[in-house]
């Protein structure tokens, strides 16, 4: 149960602390554009390729056209943006996982205060920071909760992503 329990501890302590790898993950998933964004996006390459073939000074007037075109399609593209709601989605994806993470961490810490994770050998002497360590349990043991706060701190020092 002990190791299961380090194991896991270890794990959300270093996911909540690299948790903008996550939420930079699932943003660029939702961000992907939807079959008709893509269709408008390749209508709007087609037309801008088009208009880059006349002159603006000597085909005013096919080039207007086509820029109004354009201008439509920029406005189709616009409202399909405004229709994902981003706020909450960046609300949603940046602070989601982080949140969910720390409070299973948090709840895993109050649940399991008193556990000691594993016990250092008895040549090891920490005098000045036994107390700290091993908080509720016997010397030389190193608490959970102490386990917690190391492997944030590990895990915010390490630069990985």
């Amino acid at each position: 149960m002990t190791f299961l329990l380090f194991i896991v501890s270890t794990l959300i302590s270093f996911l909540v602390a690299k948790s903008t790898f996550i939420s930079n993950w699932l943003t660029k998933w939702n961000s992907k554009f939807s079959a008709a964004e893509k269709e408008l996006h390749k209508q709007k390459r087609a037309l801008k390729q088009e208009q880059q073939q006349y002159s603006m000074i000597d085909d005013f007037a096919k080039y207007s056209k086509l820029q109004r075109k354009i201008n439509a399609i920029d406005e189709q593209l616009e409202k399909c943006v405004n229709t994902k709601n981003p706020f909450w989605t960046v609300v949603l994806f940046n602070y989601g996982p982080k949140v969910v993470l720390s409070m299973v961490l948090l709840i895993l810490t109050v649940y399991y205060r008193r556990t000691p994770l594993f016990k250092l050998p008895d040549f090891v002497d920490l005098s000045p920071f036994n107390n700290v360590i091993s908080y509720p349990n016997e010397r030389n043991f190193v608490s959970f909760h102490f386990w917690v706060m190391s492997c944030n701190v590990a895990a915010r020092t390490i630069k990985i992503w």
